[in-house]
């Protein structure tokens, strides 16, 4: 009840008292301004029966001076990023697990009832719509004019991006019942298309014709083997990462695995330089060298950690227990933490940053934009 009213507080501060530096929710571990600071806030919570919390998985995007995120009402909305005012706002069939993304002068991103749809960024506007059959779960990926997803159904797309067409399709059959609800964002590199899958795959394909190039199983365990991460190309080396197995190191051209790591990451890894930060799911944030030598291991929270992005040249990381840190990139130092103050909040989707500012949507059906 404590961090409730403190969070009700602090939208009635921003409302009210917008000079003042302090906000109820943020702690300054160092006597300078915060950094965490709410530039404005928007409830995105629908209507829903007592005993029945909707959850919020999606992510929201900072194209320009929009900021653009699905709420739980099943609406897609256009925000001023300066100041949270509404542009544009459409009612969609579906709610949002996945992030937009801006290709040309068009939003396109995908529902949990399998429609893609692609609205002009300044009107919103509808260009296209296109029923893709399961849950769109990953952010589109656009290259070279091709946009690739991944569905619900194990099931990756090769779409023309101007117009929707689908180019081809690979179907993956998964056996598995207990996968996890996340689904691996294809990348494409030295032209293919690399993924993982739910069965504890990776493939890579080719991007003309989806042609399977070569498949590797990296994770051996009976449940929860699901290759859900983003693919990341580390001096020419293919780094992936599975919640219940091991960081796994290979080799792009053939799929062999080259070594693993015991480490139980959350997400892919950033670059920070030539080395790797990451975070795992007992709440470590870790940094490994060129060589992929732990360099320096830091405990940041009692859960996982679901989210890091470079903000302001520090590490601002996300927890799945409704924390947000500020994080010194090279020894770890907190800088600041804040609370987002709902006893049931967390950040399941990507922490985004554009135009210096920072956005977050928390499991609670809260976003926040912080300057």
């Amino acid at each position: 009840m404590k961090k409730i009213l403190s969070f009700i507080g602090l939208v009635l501060l921003l409302n009210s008292c917008a000079w003042m530096h302090k906000t109820i929710g943020v702690t300054a571990i160092r006597d300078a301004q915060t950094e965490f600071y709410p530039l404005w806030i928007k409830n995105h919570d629908p209507i829903y029966e007592s005993g029945n919390l909707p959850i919020a998985l999606n992510s929201p995007l900072i194209h320009e001076d929009s900021v653009f995120s699905g709420n739980g009402a099943g609406e897609m909305v256009a925000y001023q990023l300066v100041d949270g005012k509404e542009q544009w706002r459409f009612k969609d069939k579906g709610g949002y697990f996945s992030q937009p993304v801006v290709y040309n002068e068009f939003l396109v991103y995908g529902t949990n009832e399998g429609r893609l749809y692609a609205r002009h960024t300044i009107t919103g506007e509808l260009k296209y719509a296109v029923d893709l059959g399961a849950s769109v779960e990953s952010q589109p990926v656009i290259f070279k004019g091709r946009m690739f997803i991944h569905t619900r159904n194990h099931k990756l797309f090769c779409l023309d991006a101007q117009s929707g067409k689908i180019l081809w399709a690979y179907k993956r059959s998964v056996p598995y019942n207990t996968t996890l609800q996340r689904v691996s964002q294809p990348v494409v590199a030295a032209d293919k298309l690399f993924i993982g899958f739910a069965d504890g795959h990776v493939a890579a394909f080719s991007i003309e014709e989806g042609v399977l190039l070569w498949e590797t199983r990296i994770n051996d365990g009976s449940k929860f083997v699901d290759v859900d991460s983003t693919p990341l190309i580390h001096h020419s080396q293919l780094i992936m990462t599975s919640q219940s197995g091991p960081l796994t190191v290979m080799d792009p051209l053939s799929g062999s695995i080259i070594r693993k790591l015991s480490y139980n990451v959350t997400r892919a890894p950033i670059s920070h330089g030539n080395s790797l930060v990451f975070g795992t799911i007992d709440g470590e944030l870790v940094h490994l060298n060129k060589e992929l030598k732990l360099v320096k291991k830091v405990k940041l929270s009692k859960d996982a950690l679901s989210s890091i992005v470079w903000w302001k040249k520090k590490l601002a990381v996300a927890s799945s227990t409704g924390e947000l840190f500020l994080v010194m990139p090279n020894d770890f130092v907190v800088l600041e933490k804040f609370d987002m103050g709902h006893a049931h909040s967390a950040v399941f989707g990507n922490l985004q940053v554009g135009e210096n500012k920072l956005a977050t949507i928390s499991s609670r059906n809260r976003l926040y934009v912080f300057r």
